[in-house]
């Protein structure tokens, strides 16, 4: 079985060098069959001065803002970025991108580039206060206009490199925030103006939502990668793979580690079960979106170790 994991790298992800070689030595210990570069997530809001900082929790994510910026203000601000090169985060993780790709340039190993969607970016300045309705404000969408431009530069880049695919982090294309018609208006177009140029497959779709989620991206031109956040159910699992005969599910690996690592007995039980619901050929066991910070290489190593053995 084919299986990979990845984890946050607090602080030291605002070093293109520290950043590089940590994923180096991460997959050099643990060997995967592909590798994920977890980058800075406020790497679009520093460029318009907006601080966040680590949370000292299990995942080392980033903290909400403690206040709602004003887009007027920001947009207005001579200082605000208006392209990429305008986002000095940005272009560190490219720089580490690079590194990580030429290291492994000759196992031709997939690396893969974390893109957070607009309105993430969007819902950051916000303090996580954005609403549906909010979005046909004019501010809104010129702020939104504005993160789309500088999001598609990035993935062009991005794709310049070597190995390099596109692990885009999707927050909003469901239910529980807009209803379908706002999505298609209000959502849709500034995703699709990013993922536009992904026009070959092995591109991974993450959705970082859980309830009543829009699959319209699905594409499998685009993606032949789906993870979502916290689906660990295998009948639902086979659901999807029913529905998109192209599709890889990528996920699972929680379930082993998560609330504790399970027994070798347990994860053989599990994944036989597994076995039997799923065609194995179309899964890879991975994190649904990220691994704490705090669980041990011993216990992953063991871990991975006898997922690739079943």
């Amino acid at each position: 079985m084919k299986v990979t994991s990845w984890k946050h790298w607090p602080n030291i992800d605002l070093d293109a060098d520290l950043l590089a070689k940590s994923v180096i030595r991460y997959q050099d210990i643990h060997d995967h069959c592909f590798i994920k570069l977890s980058c800075n997530s406020n790497s679009v809001c520093s460029a318009f001065g907006i601080k966040r900082h680590f949370k000292h929790n299990p995942l080392g994510t980033v903290e909400k803002n403690s206040y709602p910026h004003s887009l007027s203000a920001l947009l207005d601000d001579k200082k605000s970025p208006k392209e990429l090169n305008d986002c000095p985060q940005l272009l560190i993780n490219i720089e580490a991108h690079k590194r990580v790709s030429e290291h492994f340039s000759n196992e031709n190993k997939l690396c893969f580039a974390t893109v957070y969607s607009p309105l993430y970016h969007l819902n950051s300045m916000l303090a996580g206060t954005l609403t549906a309705a909010e979005l046909e404000r004019a501010p809104y969408k010129k702020m939104l206009s504005l993160l789309s431009d500088i999001t598609a530069q990035y993935i062009e880049a991005l794709l310049l490199i070597k190995n390099v695919r596109i692990y885009y982090c999707n927050f909003h294309a469901c239910g529980a925030f807009c209803s379908y018609q706002q999505f298609k208006t209000l959502v849709a177009p500034y995703d699709e103006q990013c993922i536009a140029q992904l026009t070959h497959q092995n591109h991974l779709l993450h959705y970082h939502c859980s309830s009543s989620i829009y699959f319209d991206y699905l594409d499998s031109n685009r993606f032949s990668l789906l993870s979502i956040d916290d689906c660990h159910d295998v009948v639902s699992i086979k659901a999807l793979l029913t529905s998109f005969p192209d599709i890889t599910f990528v996920g699972l690996l929680d379930k082993l580690l998560l609330p504790r690592p399970l027994k070798t007995e347990e994860i053989e039980q599990f994944l036989l079960y597994c076995r039997r619901n799923l065609d194995l050929n179309r899964v890879i066991i991975a994190p649904n979106c990220t691994l704490p910070v705090s669980i041990k290489n011993n216990t992953l190593l063991r871990t991975c170790s006898i997922v690739k053995e079943l």
